[in-house]
Order: structure tokens, then C-alpha cells, then sequence
């Protein structure tokens, strides 16, 4: 089952109460995909972002590779460890 999912500023998408990176160029957009051991979120018909589901809530999963092209823009987007 499909379902929209609206990704932050910060690149990050909300699912079942944790919180999933994105590439900063789908900021905006997606759809996610639930699994019981993966997450997987698309857009325009592609897979653009696919993590192990996080047991429990208020968890963050980033994928350091979904942020190269804000740092490239931003420097120090990426202190203390969470994008700003």
C-alpha cells in the first residue's frame, strides 16, 4: 500500500512515528512504501530512498549520501551531526 508522504525542509519523512532522509531534491515530495523490515519512498515512479524499518518511535534514520548536494550548497548544514 502506497501512501503520500510529505518530505521536511530538512529532508526527512514522517512514518509510523519515526523519521526517514530523503536526497534533499525530493524535498516536498514522495510517496512511502511500509514494509515490515524496510521503508521505502518514491517518487515520479522511482525508488529514491529505501531504509530498515526502526523498531518503536521517534527514531531517525538518516543516509548520509541523501545530503551531499546540501552540503555542497551549505557547508555547515551537517553540524552536530542532524541537518539544519
Amino acid at each position: 500500500m502506497e501512501r503520500l508522504a510529505r518530505v521536511s525542509s530538512t529532508c526527512l519523512v514522517v512514518i509510523a512515528r519515526n523519521r526517514y532522509s530523503v536526497p534533499c531534491e525530493w524535498a516536498g515530495h514522495g510517496q512511502h512504501r511500509l514494509y515490515p523490515e524496510r521503508v521505502e519512498v518514491a517518487a515520479v515512479d522511482a525508488m529514491v530512498a529505501s531504509h530498515a524499518r526502526l523498531a518503536g518511535a521517534g527514531q531517525i534514520c538518516y543516509d548520509w549520501l541523501h545530503y551531499i548536494d546540501l552540503v555542497q550548497r551549505k557547508p555547515g548544514a551537517l553540524r552536530n551531526g542532524a541537518p539544519s
